[in-house]
């Protein structure tokens, strides 16, 4: 089994508990998240005596809850929505050394490694990247072959999901994903119970400076744009009030799971152009170079050159081409 990388000096003194060292900064765990005001406030139990700025006081025998605790306010603004779990790691900030129970503001969760985002235990490895934290990190994932493509490029400006998901800015390049890893196991060579996702990932790729294909063979280069890539294995363009009309306006998932089983099989199958033009073409000629031989005789192909088939042609492809012609796994209302 791989060891953790880069491991840090453990068993480092940390010194919230000394009365001289009084610090505006703090250590806490999340003991409840549901504020009653909507302010996205947590209740934070911060380790320490109540003159060092903790809460073990007010935790104290005979106390049940947590409605004792301070409310703690969010630093980040309201226009990004990431809230800690209870049982996670967050950061305090304290306004007044008078009123350690007071006005205090949080950031958070802390995490320790990537693979930790959906959560991050308070009591065990969220401090895993400080000297002083009970854990040494595991190994790096980057140095994880089955987890290559998974976690972003250091390069790169991520927005990371808590679970699975993640919207990455490269270099004139933004994908949106979903279902980037799925479930495996512990190997020797991989730590993590995870891999990357080879069949089922879902994502939206926008790129640009893509050289482009000729549009004609007298273009003298290639040109440069833009691409945008949607896989998945299933696609939907839905529109509102389309045919048939589908719920797509539910407020809790926007279009629930039986919505989409329902628009998953009798939405429309879009067709393959290409192969719709062929079909389109056969027909054509198969219309234009028939006869009739003799009143309610079938169609039969002319003959004047000997070697045009145009209705033997469309009678014996026509079928197959019915069969090939629309999607399985793109559809439309």
């Amino acid at each position: 089994m791989l060891e953790g990388s880069n491991r840090l000096t453990r068993g480092v003194k940390n010194n919230d508990n000394d009365p001289l060292n009084f610090q505006y900064l703090k250590f806490g765990e999340v003991m409840a998240v549901d504020d009653p005001l909507g302010l996205d406030r947590v209740k934070v139990w911060v380790k320490g005596s109540v003159t060092t700025g903790g809460d073990d006081e007010l935790l104290g025998e005979g106390v049940s809850g947590y409605d004792v605790l301070p409310w703690c306010l969010p630093l980040l603004p309201k226009h990004l929505s990431i809230k800690p779990k209870v049982g996670e790691m967050v950061l305090i900030f304290l306004l007044n050394k008078q009123k350690e129970s007071a006005d205090r503001l949080y950031i958070g969760p802390i995490i320790s490694q990537l693979n930790k985002l959906s959560f991050d235990s308070a009591r065990t490895t969220a401090l895993a990247g400080f000297t002083f934290g009970p854990v040494a990190p595991n190994v790096t994932p980057a140095n994880i072959p089955e987890l290559k493509g998974v976690f972003p490029n250091p390069n790169d400006i991520s927005i990371q999901g808590r679970y699975n998901t993640d919207i990455t800015q490269k270099d004139n390049e933004i994908v949106i994903r979903a279902g980037k890893f799925v479930e495996s196991q512990i190997t020797q060579t991989n730590p993590y119970p995870i891999k990357f996702n080879t069949e089922t990932q879902a994502y939206i790729q926008i790129k640009n400076k893509v050289n482009l294909p000729k549009l004609t063979e007298t273009e003298v280069s290639d040109r440069v744009g833009s691409v945008t890539n949607i896989v998945s294995n299933k696609i939907n363009f839905i529109t509102h009030g389309g045919s048939p009309n589908f719920n797509t306006t539910n407020n809790v998932d926007l279009i629930s799971t039986d919505e989409l089983e329902k628009i998953l099989t009798t939405a429309h199958q879009l067709p393959f152009g290409d192969v719709l033009l062929q079909y389109l073409i056969l027909l054509k000629e198969a219309f234009l170079s028939h006869v009739h031989n003799g009143n309610g005789k079938p169609p039969t192909d002319l003959t004047i050159d000997g070697n045009k088939q145009s209705v033997k042609d469309f009678t014996k492809n026509a079928s197959k081409l019915e069969q090939t012609m629309l999607s399985k796994n793109v559809r439309i209302n």
